[in-house]
């Protein structure tokens, strides 16, 4: 297994507010994105990212429940640090974790931080965003004439310390081969799917970081760009 890992500021924001963190040997990544536009994003992204060494580093077995404790430590774990700082609240994350299980791998994530899978020269979006866009859209409930993304988009249904009812999507697979891709949504918003698969193709691990980087910055660099590569 190889793992690698890229975060930039971008070109517009003044501080960047993702994190990340990867372990080889535990087979865990994980990348949190401090909600723009509330109070102490970047705190609570680091905040989210320590809960999650933390319960990894001394898990004795790795499963949905243990993965779902861990989401819900960290969770709280934000909601804290918000009370101590007495921010009413106004400090969020999202997350989106992959894990190693035996001959299987999974992935659970909050807010619209995401995970692709790049197998056989085809990439493959995994999770869906918690978003009233998305709500929307599988509801049925999208206003004619509505870009339902663009006005709705980063609108987020869940974040861990916003005090809203958590659900965190958990998905799991058997077909533990190619890469995979957790990212903000500085990268996705930024790279068109068709763009994102020709980057995913380059055979070198580190330079196909560098690439979805600098192809994202070249796009406008807008937001923060935080990505984890894993290749198995």
């Amino acid at each position: 297994m190889k793992m690698t890992s890229r975060t930039h500021r971008g070109l517009v924001r003044i501080r960047n507010e993702d994190a990340v963190w990867f372990d080889i040997d535990l087979g865990v990544a994980v990348l949190a994105d401090g909600m723009g536009g509330l109070m102490g994003g970047q705190m609570a992204s680091n905040v989210a990212i320590d809960s999650f060494k933390a319960h990894f580093s001394s898990s004795a077995e790795n499963n949905e429940r243990s993965i779902t404790q861990a989401i819900e430590a960290a969770d709280e774990a934000v909601r804290r640090q918000s009370e101590l700082m007495d921010m009413n609240a106004q400090m969020g994350t999202t997350v989106v974790l992959w894990c190693r299980l035996d001959t299987d791998w999974l992935v659970a994530h909050v807010g619209d931080s995401r995970l692709y899978h790049f197998a056989d020269d085809a990439l493959a979006q995994i999770t869906q965003d918690h978003s009233l866009a998305r709500r929307m859209l599988d509801s049925g409930e999208v206003e004619e004439g509505v870009d339902v993304h663009k006005h709705y988009g980063h609108v987020l249904t869940q974040g861990l310390g916003l005090r809203t009812p958590l659900a965190p999507s958990i998905y799991r697979s058997s077909q533990l081969s190619g890469r995979f891709l957790l990212c903000s949504d500085g990268l996705s918003d930024q790279l068109a799917p068709e763009h994102m698969q020709r980057l995913m193709a380059e055979t070198d691990l580190e330079v196909c970081a560098d690439e979805l980087l600098q192809c994202s910055l070249e796009a406008g660099g807008k937001d923060n760009v935080s990505l984890i590569l894993l290749e198995v």
